[in-house]
């Protein structure tokens, strides 16, 4: 937030978005507003600002609250709060700046109001595009492909323009509303739909033509009847109120709130903050990547006592996980608040604080954000990491990094706490910048990685591993010795081992150690390396660490669990994204981004029965997204179900009267049950509610 800022503006700011109606703006209170503002409100950021915010922007009555808004608005946008620049209302007015010069042509209408603009500015520029312009029988056409990182939009999807009028502009398409028959300019859209549709195949082949039926690659469509789906304007209407959306709005909060608690950005982790990673095998033998976040000085946490003379910390951890090129996955966010006795409190002064988590990432590349954040002194500690989980050999062995440890106690079977391996809970240690005084001795931990198999078979096969430190340049390396025996690998193909260094007689300097395991069958071998430097006094200051206080409820409710479907379904692997999100939704079938996510795996598959399935464990409530309700009323159609569609839609349409696709579905199954009065009376009531012009908000 800029430090401009004031504390009272961003008071007033909290209390008129908590009280906010959802009335709408009045054209009247936009045109009341200085004309410099005006045109701000409805058309630079008409398209991103949520109707909370829009409403608070008209009620502040003096131009400096309104820069003080305006500074702020694009400050909880900004991507890296830290830059000098924000790279994010650069990008919007570029997009502005692209639709006036691009689009609207046709009529001369502003570029920025067109369906085009609109559909540009919300989104950005799209992956590929195509151009169908000079076809005989069809009209004018443009087709964007999107490769989307929105949580609340598909992760691949098309928008169509077309051009309904010779000289008019290029409208946005709808494969419901509009459908192929508004493509064609032959006499084949006099035939119908379906002869429509075989015109648009012969002349510019499937992929075009399916487009025309649906927006979402990969979803079943009736090309037998040309019939469109609903799903795709389920799409087109979550674009445009997508900056109004629970996905969008709930990522502004958490930016909000960011904002709100911390004032200062203190950015290099290699000045204050520790952040060790490594990837672990479970007894499951799934990946889990282990962090430790660290502050450098016991200074730099702070505890204070409220009214009550009670002692209390207030911290906060957040944690993105991204695809390599910056697209979110998911966010894990943790309040780390609570109250100290005074004995805990004697135990922690003076030393550094810590957080141990662990995040469910299957095999692959990532980028994770680690932000730790101290609500008492208004500091945020942030540091990122590209992080690679490496799949399970297929042959031979491979070595996990070192992990150093202070203690290690037993835990309990199957708890999977932070840095547990087998049933030993290790506490570890600073990887970076490890630092021991002579005579405190070098304990480590590693993790040895086979393929899966049957440990009986191993019989009495064992694998060497050998120990090498020393000071760098000099000749004074030592070695160690130890033989392993195989079967101690678990089914899954994962063992632990670890080594304790006396460090009495080394002589103070910096030292690397390297761990070498040799399987004596194949000759085959696996390395990892360690830093450490030695010292006569003044080592590294005593640690407290806090663990992942909702780890427990996290692998209860099935939360971890979606986090990594998220992770396979961004890597592409729908098969195990879809294994994970069922494991998910039957520990919480009252989730609803998991049974979303897990229909639309089912639908995509045609597996209508699971769908059905996934239905019968939890009732449709208003917070069940339209295309979710879509495909749970389809799948009973498909199963022959019809009565229990228009069962599902009429208790749909009750509790979300102002959805148009919803109306139109339940117009369709009653036209199939034979009940035409019912069926014109939803049709009408939803072509009434289906909206496809931009609307400017001016």
């Amino acid at each position: 937030m800029s430090k401009s800022l004031s504390r009272s503006f961003v008071a007033v700011v909290l209390i008129l978005l908590s009280t906010a109606s959802f009335a709408g703006v009045s054209k009247k209170d936009i045109q009341a507003l200085p004309p410099h503002y005006r045109e701000w409100l409805t058309k630079e950021v008409n398209y991103i600002i949520t109707e909370d915010e829009k409403e608070v922007f008209v009620k502040l009555t003096t131009d400096a609250d309104r820069d003080k808004f305006i500074d702020r608005f694009w400050a909880i946008r900004n991507p890296d709060p830290d830059s000098p620049s924000n790279s994010y209302k650069d990008e919007i007015y570029k997009r502005i700046a692209h639709a006036n010069e691009y689009f609207g042509h046709e009529d001369g209408s502003p570029g920025w109001m067109t369906d085009m603009g609109r559909i540009y500015i919300t989104l950005g520029p799209p992956k590929e595009t195509r151009k169908i312009l000079n076809e005989a029988n069809e009209r004018p056409m443009e087709i964007w492909f999107y490769d989307n990182a929105n949580g609340a939009l598909p992760p691949f999807f098309y928008v169509m323009f077309f051009q309904r009028e010779t000289s008019g502009p290029f409208r946005l398409y709808s494969p419901y509303m509009d459908g192929p028959e508004k493509l064609v300019s032959s006499y084949q859209a006099e035939s119908g739909r379906t002869q429509a549709w075989r015109q648009l195949r012969s002349d510019l082949g499937n992929e075009v033509a399916n487009i025309t039926l649906s927006l979402i690659p990969d979803e079943p469509v009736d090309t037998t009847n040309a019939q469109p789906t609903l799903n795709s304007d389920v799409m087109l209407n979550t674009i445009k109120t997508l900056k109004d959306n629970p996905w969008t709005t709930g990522m502004l909060e958490q930016r909000r709130r960011l904002l709100e608690d911390v004032t200062h950005r203190v950015i290099l982790s290699d000045e204050f903050l520790y952040v060790i990673t490594i990837p672990l095998r479970d007894e499951q033998g799934d990946t889990n990547l282990h962090y430790l976040l660290r502050l450098k000085k016991p200074e730099d946490f702070a505890l204070a006592q409220n009214a009550d003379g009670k002692l209390y910390f207030a911290a906060e951890v957040t944690v993105r996980v991204s695809t390599p090129d910056k697209k979110l996955i998911f966010t894990q966010q943790r309040d780390l608040t609570r109250y100290l006795s005074q004995d805990q409190y004697d135990k922690v002064k003076n030393k550094l604080f810590g957080y141990e988590g662990v995040l469910p990432l299957p095999p692959g590349k990532y980028e994770v954000e680690f932000l730790l954040a101290n609500k008492l002194k208004k500091t945020a500690f942030k540091a990122t990491k590209e992080v690679v989980i490496p799949e399970s050999p297929t042959t031979g062995v491979r070595l996990s990094d070192i992990v150093p440890f202070d203690q290690a106690e037993s835990a309990p079977p199957g708890a999977g706490l932070p840095f547990q391996v087998a049933n030993v809970k290790f506490t570890p240690g600073i990887g970076q910048d490890l630092t021991l005084v002579q005579g405190q001795p070098m304990q480590f931990l590693y993790q040895i990685w086979a393929p899966p198999a049957d440990p009986k078979t191993y019989g009495n096969a064992q694998l060497h591993v050998e120990y090498a430190y020393g000071r760098m340049g000099l000749h004074d390396t030592k070695n160690l010795a130890d033989d392993l025996d195989k079967k101690q690998f678990s089914p899954s193909g994962a063992m632990v081992n670890g080594k304790k260094i006396e460090t009495a007689d080394l002589t103070p300097g910096n030292y690397r150690l390297s761990v070498t395991v040799t399987d004596p069958l194949n000759h085959e071998k696996a390395f990892a390396t360690q830093a450490f430097r030695v010292v006569t006094s003044e080592g590294t200051p005593p640690a407290w660490d806090m663990l992942d206080p909702q780890f427990a409820d996290g692998v209860r409710t099935g939360s971890f669990d979606y986090e990594r479907a998220q992770c396979y379904l961004s890597q592409g692997n729908t098969l195990e994204g879809a294994t994970w999100l069922q494991r998910a939704y039957q520990k919480n079938p009252e989730d609803e981004d998991v049974r979303a996510r897990l229909v639309d795996s089912f639908f995509a598959k045609q597996d209508f029965k699971q769908i059905a399935a996934v239905y019968s464990k939890s009732a449709i409530t208003a917070k069940t997204g339209e295309q979710t309700i879509l495909h749970i009323a389809e799948s009973f159609d498909k199963l022959g179900q019809t009565n229990k569609s228009v069962e599902i839609l009429e208790a749909a349409v009750t509790l979300k009267p102002q959805s148009g696709p919803l109306y139109l579905s339940l117009a369709n199954y009653y036209q199939r049950l034979g009940n035409a009065q019912k069926a014109a009376e939803m049709e009408h009531k939803g072509r009434s509610l289906v909206h496809t012009p931009a609307e400017t908000g001016s």
